[in-house]
């Protein structure tokens, strides 16, 4: 950065509200050169079941790498179970998909929906919005959307630049339930001033009724809450610090931005809060998001049974992580997360695992009471 953007990062950091700046995390890392980070009451693994259905949850995956191993490894691990690969936004860096640079943006979208087969549902994060400081346009997400329908087996919700929640049910059961994808874009919740294109007036509270009424009419099922956006997080969303100067820098950003989408920001908190106020009546089996680039599991306080973050998609954007009192896993490496779901001994099982690069096997399971 050149010395009078450094500057005035400087007296931003000054000037700005604590909030916006200082992080509120600090701890260490469990980058990829070392070994993922487990709670010390995990070991060992699930016991084998039938497994039924597979969702694949995989985010921040926008950038193109010629024979990326992660999407390389979608493929195998959808092969041989009727799955869904969730896509959890930023899929496509760092603009979304412009109309002056179509051929870049389609080649990395079109490398995502040819990693498999399998039924996928992207959601859209902030980078798919086209926030930058260049200026942001409405229908950039809306280029996204209709590129990516045009394939076969590919859903993107919510649609039309709505804040949802949108509700697919997937094809099959699992156990005798419906499998049910619940999917919110709560980008202009967190980001107030970005202009949308929705056909519909929307409000925070009418998004929280229509949630409430989903997750009411679904109580009974395997449940998966989607979003770009972690409710907790051990990463820079959640406020672990890159360092003074780093930080400090971040902080040109937030001005320029309105914010850097982190979970402390006001508006950030404002969704957080009154959005599990709602889930916690019928909480979710899962509630899943990337944003930060890392692979973490973390207890769900009573708003799901478990919060996924899973945005190490792209291997050039694996940043960093630290673990929480809530965190039951964490790694800065490059992978994804499976939730599986199906039968042991007649009774329903659920458990999640994670995937890191091309590996043929996980690295942490773990069970879902």
């Amino acid at each position: 950065m050149k010395r009078p953007a450094l500057l005035l990062a400087l007296l931003l950091a000054a000037a700005l509200p604590t909030a916006c700046v200082q992080p509120r995390l600090d701890g260490p890392d469990h980058g990829a050169d070392g070994p993922p980070w487990i709670a010390q009451d995990l070991a060992g693994t699930v016991a084998p079941f039938e497994v039924e259905q597979r969702i694949v949850l995989i985010g921040d995956a926008g950038l193109y790498l010629e024979d990326d191993p992660v999407l390389a490894s979608l493929r195998t691990w959808t092969a041989d179970v009727p799955s869904t690969v969730v896509f959890l936004g930023d899929n496509l860096y760092d603009e979304g998909l412009q109309p002056d640079d179509r051929d870049r943006g389609e080649k990395i979208l079109r490398q995502q929906v040819e990693a498999t087969d399998a039924l996928r549902v992207f959601v859209p994060g902030n980078h798919d919005w086209g926030l930058s400081p260049n200026g942001q346009d409405p229908a950039v997400v809306g280029n996204q959307q209709a590129y990516l329908e045009g394939f076969e087996g590919v859903r993107f919700a919510p649609a039309q630049g709505c804040m949802g929640p949108a509700e697919l049910v997937l094809p099959g059961r699992a156990a005798g339930r419906a499998v049910v994808l619940v999917l919110a874009d709560p980008t202009k919740w967190i980001y107030p001033a970005l202009e949308t294109r929705c056909a519909r007036t929307e409000t925070h509270d009418g998004f929280l009724a229509e949630l409430d009424g989903l997750l009411t009419r679904h109580a009974d099922d395997w449940v998966v809450m989607g979003s770009h956006y972690p409710m907790e997080t051990g990463g820079p969303h959640g406020g672990l610090s890159y360092g003074r100067i780093g930080d400090m820098v971040l902080a040109f950003y937030a001005w320029r931005y309105g914010g850097l989408g982190n979970t402390y920001e006001p508006d950030y908190a404002d969704w957080i809060a009154r959005t599990t106020e709602v889930m916690r009546r019928h909480p979710p089996t899962l509630y899943a998001a990337g944003h930060d680039h890392s692979l973490q599991i973390l207890d769900g306080h009573g708003y799901a049974r478990m919060e996924v973050v899973s945005g190490a998609g792209a291997v050039d954007r694996v940043s960093t992580v630290t673990d929480l009192p809530a965190s039951k896993f964490a790694h800065a490496a490059p992978g994804f997360v499976l939730l599986d779901l199906g039968l042991r001994d007649g009774e329903p099982v659920a458990a999640l695992r994670v995937v890191e690069g091309s590996a043929t096997a996980p690295v942490f399971e773990i069970g879902i009471d």
